[in-house]
């Protein structure tokens, strides 16, 4: 066989499997049933979270902003994010909300997490988000400061090292690896910046290479596509332009157990997270937060 031969083949290949996962990817659900099929036991329903985050429409419309001192609002930006893909319906059949007071009310149920819902007269997320930007960046500054001022759980934890022992950073890479690509959930990691700077991200897809790992991610900074990171067994730290060297920690994994019992629980099926006390492992998610990558 020709080089060239092999060359398209490879070209065809690439193409094939690009398409395929735009079709698996679609839009967020419109109906209940549409929901429910992410539960069934197929290797295309346990991917649908992560096929999701793939398309731009089912992504926020604007990027990291605000916050206090306009530092930004990464962590909670990516939360709303994972909230959206775990627990979101539209629904363009139905009209509008007529009233700010009923989108304030909308927006913080999204916030909240702790339920499906229903996002009524929109076809997607990137509409709902573009239409809707003031009032959820409002809702995201509240929910920064809920969690600094009133919880205490990020102010404290935002200096850290930059860099660790490569056996250990292999170790966590090797966690988010099971964590995603086994278990097919979407990871939110801390990015442990230079100096008191903690930035965020949600690992959607990861794959094993000759010498590391391939990291599929969203970043508030640029949050209309996935993008990659290559890690190399050996390295102490991750590094980009802008960011400098820093580490991920695997964080709120408490919260991601929340979203799937809510979804469990709106398709009748049975929820481990039932008899869990929200509010306690809420504050254990921050705690962690808070400690991460402190001396």
């Amino acid at each position: 066989m020709g080089n060239d031969t092999i060359r398209m083949k490879k070209i065809i290949t690439t193409t094939l499997a690009l398409c395929s996962l735009n079709i698996l990817a679609g839009t967020l659900p419109h109906t209940k049933t549409d929901y429910c099929e992410r539960f069934a036991d197929s290797p295309q329903a346990k991917e649908v979270l992560q096929d999701l985050s793939t398309d731009s429409v089912n992504l926020m419309a604007f990027k990291n902003d605000g916050g206090l001192f306009n530092g930004g609002v990464c962590w909670w930006h990516s939360r709303f994010q994972r909230n959206i893909l775990y627990l979101a319906v539209f629904r363009p059949d139905l009209p509008k909300p007529k009233s700010t007071s009923e989108l304030k009310q909308l927006i913080h149920k999204i916030r909240d997490g702790v339920s499906v819902f229903s996002v009524p007269g929109y076809q997607n997320f990137e509409e709902f988000s573009r239409e809707n930007q003031k009032l959820i960046q409002s809702e995201l500054n509240d929910w920064q400061l809920y969690d600094g001022v009133v919880l205490g759980g990020w102010m404290d934890g935002l200096k850290g090292d930059t860099k660790i022992e490569a056996p250990l950073l292999e170790k966590m890479m090797k966690e988010v690896f099971d964590y995603v690509a086994v278990k097919k959930k979407i990871g939110y990691q801390k990015l442990q910046i230079k100096g008191i700077t903690s930035h965020a991200w949600l690992v959607v897809g990861i794959k094993k290479s000759e010498n590391g790992f391939e990291v599929g991610y969203l970043d508030s900074n640029s949050p209309r596509m996935s993008l990659n990171y290559s890690y190399k067994s050996g390295d102490t730290s991750f590094f980009i332009k802008g960011y400098g060297n820093f580490v991920p920690y695997l964080e709120f994994k408490r919260e991601e157990e929340r979203l799937v019992s809510a979804g469990r629980t709106f398709c009748g099926l049975k929820s481990a997270f039932t008899d869990r006390d929200a509010k306690a492992e809420y504050r254990s998610d921050l705690q962690e937060a808070k400690a991460a990558g402190v001396n």
